[in-house]
């Protein structure tokens, strides 16, 4: 199967195809990124075939051509989203320095970064939770993903820790703190007039100030 693009409406007609050749890598990404968009306006109600495949501009067999399925590509817009949000922790815009606490600190203000920190992004990712409890292949990666970036929060909280001479559960902050991070993009999304980006990032930095001490901001 061949799969194409459609080219941008001129408002006249024109001669040739009414799709555009494109590489199969590159309507992959148009799909992944058409479904994502198509999740953060109307959730899963939103996430049909009909409406990604014309959000993607494509024709409307490529999705069980390049994904097997619609809950298959589903699967791969949690993968991408979530690939996408740890490489930005791993990598945050800010250039920040390799210490234990500039790390600690890439993963609040990354977490609240513009792009991340986005309504229809938010609500990708609340109706990507909601499919959770009852979808497996999303639980295994789920608790995959998440099991990579507690960890990565622990040894930052311990390395800081250490070098402070404090004895905390690093493992038990991480947790908190991830919970916070989450809480707090479900209060912004269900009303943006409840917090501020600033706000959200003091309630994180305030939870381990308490255990670590001061950090600079």
């Amino acid at each position: 199967m061949t799969g194409f693009t459609q080219p941008p409406a001129t408002g006249r007609r024109e001669r040739g195809p009414r799709y555009v050749r494109e590489k199969p890598e590159v309507r992959r990404r148009l799909l992944i990124e058409a479904a994502i968009r198509c999740l953060g306006a109307g959730g899963l109600s939103a996430f049909t075939i009909d409406r990604i495949c014309r959000e993607a501009r494509v024709s409307r067999g490529l999705i069980n051509h390049y994904f097997g399925s619609k809950d298959a590509l589903l699967v791969r817009v949690y993968e991408t989203m979530t690939a996408h949000l740890a490489e930005s922790r791993r990598d945050p815009p800010s250039g920040a320095a390799g210490s234990p606490v500039d790390q600690l600190k890439a993963q609040i203000e990354v977490s609240f970064d513009p792009s991340v920190f986005d309504r229809s992004q938010l609500k990708a990712w609340l109706a990507l939770w909601g499919e959770l409890p009852t979808n497996r292949q999303l639980q295994a990666l789920h608790r995959k993903r998440y099991a990579a970036y507690r960890a990565a929060l622990a040894a930052a909280i311990v390395a800081v820790a250490k070098a402070r001479g404090r004895a905390v559960d690093a493992k038990g902050l991480a947790l908190k703190l991830i919970a916070l991070i989450d809480g707090l993009w479900l209060e912004w999304c269900l009303d943006p007039k409840v917090l501020s980006a600033e706000h959200a990032k003091a309630a994180c930095y305030g939870l381990l100030e308490a255990e670590l001490g001061a950090i600079e901001r």
